[in-house]
């Protein structure tokens, strides 16, 4: 049956945190905020144009995949006994993890949480006989650097929420979404530039589907770059394949994708 292995969260942590980062590095352009703009010749839009589009979802590939593989694992659970960052919170009945860094410029702030649900729903500190798992994280993160006139800023809010049922079952099921928000400012002496945008994720019902040990993942995961839209398939195969579509639901030319998966189905 699937999920016969134990796994340490911050792994999985490390590797979902790891595609925040491409994502939110990749190019920075507006959204529903209004971004500000000072300096002569710099212009800035609330939309994404076609080719930060392009750009953004071909980045977000790593991090929709890296979620997908990493499901047997996280319906696995953790190694409480190995993990003592982990700690159970008798209150939200979860266990709860929180990572701070500083240093180089950066400055990270990130709060995990895990829950296991019994037959009714209801929390239960053990892994075992729970039907589904919940997985939870918020984060902050900052970046400053200067050098030589040059001034950097960059913010960034991340969330998201993933659900996996059929724990023990032969059959996983998740469901969830999330979010990132980004405020990015650049000054130096050839300009300044001020952007900030948004983009949301969600998995489309009924949900990203591991049916039986070694078989690959089904489902779709849609990301929103306004006034765009990035659908990522998974078709049970070894490859995901990705599309770019506009406001009228017509793919874009260039942007599709395909994404090798590491499971044991043809």
């Amino acid at each position: 049956m699937i999920a016969t292995y134990l796994f340490r969260c911050r792994g999985v942590l490390g590797m979902l945190i790891a595609g925040i980062l491409v994502v939110g590095l990749a190019g920075c352009s507006g959204d529903d905020d209004n971004p500000t703009n000072t300096g002569g010749g710099n212009t800035t839009s609330d939309d994404f144009d076609q080719s930060e589009a392009i750009s953004q979802a071909q980045t977000a590939a790593p991090q929709a995949v890296n979620l997908v593989q990493s499901m047997i694992a996280m319906a696995a659970g953790f190694n409480k006994d190995g993990e003592k960052d982990y700690a159970w919170n008798e209150q939200t009945q979860s266990w709860e993890y929180h990572y701070t860094y500083s240093g180089e410029g950066n400055v990270y702030d990130w709060f995990y949480t895990v829950q296991y649900l019994g037959p009714s729903g209801e929390p239960q500190e053990s892994p075992q006989g729970a039907q589904t798992i919940s997985h939870a994280m918020s984060g902050t993160g900052e970046y400053h650097y200067e050098y030589e006139g040059t001034v950097l800023d960059y913010d960034y809010f991340y969330e998201y929420a993933t659900t996996i049922a059929g724990l023990g079952t032969g059959t996983l099921v998740m469901t969830g979404g999330g979010s990132q928000d980004i405020d990015y400012t650049y000054n130096s002496p050839e300009g300044n530039y001020a952007f900030n945008y948004a983009v949301g994720w969600e998995i489309l019902s009924p949900g990203i589907i591991i049916n039986g040990e070694g078989a690959c993942p089904i489902g779709t995961i849609r990301y929103d770059f306004m006034p765009y839209y990035w659908l990522i398939v998974f078709d049970g195969s070894n490859t995901a394949s990705s599309t770019l579509y506009d406001s009228g639901d017509n793919p874009v030319s260039g942007s599709e994708g395909t994404h090798s998966l590491s499971c044991d189905a043809p």
